[in-house]
């Protein structure tokens, strides 16, 4: 996913998208210990959520979330 920029400015949350490369995703295996917290994803859609977004495709179907750093008190002084 893309690094966080600025939070979007009508509702503070921070935008992330998938990064591409020749029309592929790009993935990183990373050291479990570089793993500091889950985080809540909201995918980013317009008026109407696409019915084949299930909870286990969406993260393969969508392009772009915004991070919801609201989920807890922890996420949100970490992530804001």
């Amino acid at each position: 996913f893309t690094p966080f920029q600025q939070p979007e400015s009508h509702h503070g949350l921070y935008k992330i998208c998938c990064l591409m490369r020749h029309g592929e995703r790009l993935a990183s295996i990373i050291d479990v210990s570089d793993i500091r917290r889950s985080v809540h994803l909201f995918p980013n859609f317009s008026t109407v959520v696409p019915c084949e977004w299930t909870s286990s495709a969406v993260l393969e179907l969508c392009s772009s979330f915004v991070v919801n750093s609201f989920s807890d008190r922890h996420a949100y002084l970490t992530i804001v």
